[in-house]
């Protein structure tokens, strides 16, 4: 007999798994961390604001557009993720002209 909390611990992995459509990422589960959900959590706060704060030019961006992939927001610090998306505004802008 399994214990009543490792059935809701599987039905919950499950659960996420099947919501988030992990099954369909190309992200190699084995590079996740044991700590993955919750600093990615984390960070995808941060993204948001450092995404409020380097999107005060006025760059048109459409709406399909991603400054970061989910394993960067696992993988990297704040420092690197700004790196990352000041680049890309960079490269948007000058397409744009």
């Amino acid at each position: 007999m399994i214990p009543s909390g490792i059935r809701v611990h599987r039905h919950s992995a499950f659960a996420l798994g099947y919501e988030a459509g992990i099954n369909k990422s190309t992200v190699d589960g084995n590079l996740v961390p044991p700590s993955g959900l919750i600093t990615f959590v984390q960070k995808g706060i941060q993204y948001i604001e450092l995404e409020a704060t380097a999107s005060n030019d006025d760059i048109d961006m459409d709406e399909d557009f991603q400054f970061l992939q989910p394993i960067d927001l696992i993988t990297k610090d704040v420092y690197e993720l700004h790196k990352i998306i000041k680049e890309k505004k960079r490269k948007a802008s000058e397409r744009k002209t």
